[in-house]
């Protein structure tokens, strides 16, 4: 069951870092939010190029709420892994291989498609929102990284000095009124605004621990991003569910909720525009 709030406890690992957990802590309570006010009970992540390079990590919430999930991505290797991270948490939902600009799926066959910082990478934007509206029913979901988050700079810098080439995909589509132009061009209708992921440090890497490097021969859309192998997620992410929680895990979530509760839910979006990680837009299928 979820945790307080609509939060998965099993998925807040510190091990990944401060960054991704706390990342993780507030889609969770935005994904909750989500569900209960537009009725969601069929979800499918379009493509799934998940983070730490595991396809349906974040959609895991979805399904602690009760949702029925589809995790959709091209590649055999990535969905292997993404099922075994679900297996180990008991969490069920049908992994399809498929192509996202290409997809396998009748059309309004989902309450909500969605996918997160995927955009930025894909060579056709226009015609993965073309699909993702055809194969849902209702509602389209889309997060992007904030090109105008006043980390920026010092991001990139931090690329920079670490030998590390940027890897968050192409800055001139990380505004929502790109999206919001692809969005109504293919007949949707937004309903929602917004942005997700606001703690109080800049949006850069704060991983714990040494990852490893994929060469892209996996079929993910961001080749060469730092990623770590699934048995080790899965270890990081287990050691901090349930009873197994220790001290500094169980301080840090309630930090979390705190930062949360008073700051981040309260921010109104003109603010959040600067401060938060990821926009998002929540658009209508019109018939």
């Amino acid at each position: 069951m979820p945790g307080r709030g609509g939060v998965g406890r099993l998925y807040l690992s510190l091990g990944e870092g401060y960054g991704t957990a706390y990342e993780r802590y507030a889609f969770d309570r935005f994904a909750g939010r989500i569900v209960r006010e537009y009725g969601i009970s069929e979800v499918l992540e379009l493509p799934a190029d998940g983070i730490m390079g595991i396809p349906g990590l974040k959609s895991l919430i979805f399904a602690e709420l009760g949702c029925d999930v589809t995790v959709a991505h091209h590649s055999k290797k990535l969905l292997r892994d993404a099922k075994r991270l679900w297996d180990a948490f008991g969490l069920k939902a049908s992994f399809v291989m498929t192509h996202y600009l290409r997809p396998a799926f009748k059309d309004d066959a989902f309450d909500l498609v969605w996918n997160f910082c995927v955009l930025e990478h894909v060579g056709d934007a226009r015609s993965m929102i073309r699909e993702m509206f055809r194969v849902t029913r209702r509602y389209v979901l889309i997060e992007i990284q904030n090109v105008f988050n006043v980390g920026l700079p010092l991001h990139r810098w931090y690329h920079l000095v670490r030998g590390e080439p940027w890897d968050h995909g192409d800055m001139r589509r990380m505004k929502l009124s790109y999206v919001e132009r692809l969005v109504e061009g293919v007949g949707g209708r937004v309903v929602e605004t917004g942005a997700t992921d606001m703690p109080p440090w800049p949006d850069i890497n704060m991983r714990l621990g040494e990852e490893h490097r994929s060469k892209g021969e996996d079929g993910g859309l961001r080749p060469g991003v730092r990623t770590k192998p699934v048995a080790e997620v899965v270890e990081e992410l287990r050691k901090s569910g349930g009873g197994g929680a220790s001290a500094l895990q169980s301080f840090a979530e309630r930090l979390f909720g705190i930062w949360y509760e008073l700051v981040e839910s309260k921010v109104p979006t003109p603010l959040k525009v600067i401060f938060a990680h990821h926009p998002y837009l929540i658009a209508e299928k019109c018939r």
